[in-house]
């Protein structure tokens, strides 16, 4: 997702495709630079460029497609990870989830009728079919757990399910650990079983969204998301858009 308190494919990370992060003390004992317009353009052709091939690119290619140098695409990926425009692996400058993208194996898989995206919740999920504008097949698991469960995506509607979708953590907190966030947003058959599950499970119960009004939410988030150049959305902006979907109350506060 990039999750709303902005404004978690194949391609396994290597030390041979990007360099070590940097870390120190006083780095982050600093406030985080914010993204220039370069580095949301960045952002923009990354998503692009997984868009069309279904994985991330290697740095080096993403430099050569946004006409950068690969310590300045670094840099910006860098700049993108502080203010919580995607998430880079902890270890290495490179990317490890691009809203509505993730970029290993997650929770769903959406099947187009060209390409195949990892998502890491339902949300995003919704939000590829809905950036791409495409038909498509989403293949996941009732609560996470042992019962799969598939929802279809077709002209740009949402899926005849009468399943709910459930949101475990508080938005405020989705970027304290954004995949393990978006892994506690899961699909139920009904809104009686979230209780249960929540007990199983010892998380927190949240807000509820009928598959209606996910993908309205998901399809407004996600919709412009290949819009070139891309563009971060403030935190007025957020609130604006999540009272447009009656997402009011203190889970929804940013």
């Amino acid at each position: 997702m990039t999750p709303p308190r902005m404004s978690g494919r194949r391609d396994a990370p290597s030390v041979a495709n990007s360099r070590p992060l940097v870390q120190s003390a006083a780095r982050g004992a600093r406030e985080s630079a914010p993204p220039t317009e370069d580095d949301q353009r960045l952002r923009g052709i990354l998503a692009l460029m997984i868009a069309e091939a279904g994985h991330a690119p290697a740095n080096a290619a993403l430099a050569e497609r946004a006409g950068l140098s690969l310590a300045d695409v670094e840099a910006g990926l860098q700049r993108l990870h502080d203010a919580h425009a995607l998430q880079l692996h902890p270890h290495v400058c490179r990317p490890w989830v691009v809203h509505p993208f993730a970029l290993a194996p997650g929770s769903c898989w959406v099947q187009t009728p060209t390409l195949g995206y990892w998502a890491n919740c339902l949300y995003c999920a919704f939000g590829i079919a809905a950036v791409l504008k495409r038909d498509a097949v989403i293949s996941t698991r009732i609560g996470g757990e042992g019962e799969a469960v598939r929802y279809l995506i077709e002209d740009g509607r949402p899926p005849a399910s009468s399943d709910v979708f459930h949101l475990s953590t508080p938005v405020a907190q989705w970027w304290d650990n954004v995949v393990f966030a978006c892994s506690s947003f899961q699909p139920f058959h009904a809104e009686a079983d979230v209780d249960a599950w929540c007990a199983r499970h010892d998380l927190p119960k949240g807000a509820v969204l009928t598959m209606p009004a996910l993908w309205a939410f998901a399809s407004d988030w996600y919709g412009r998301h290949l819009d070139q150049p891309w563009r971060k959305r403030t935190l007025d902006d957020v609130r604006t858009l999540f009272a447009r979907h009656g997402l009011i109350g203190e889970f929804w506060r940013v």
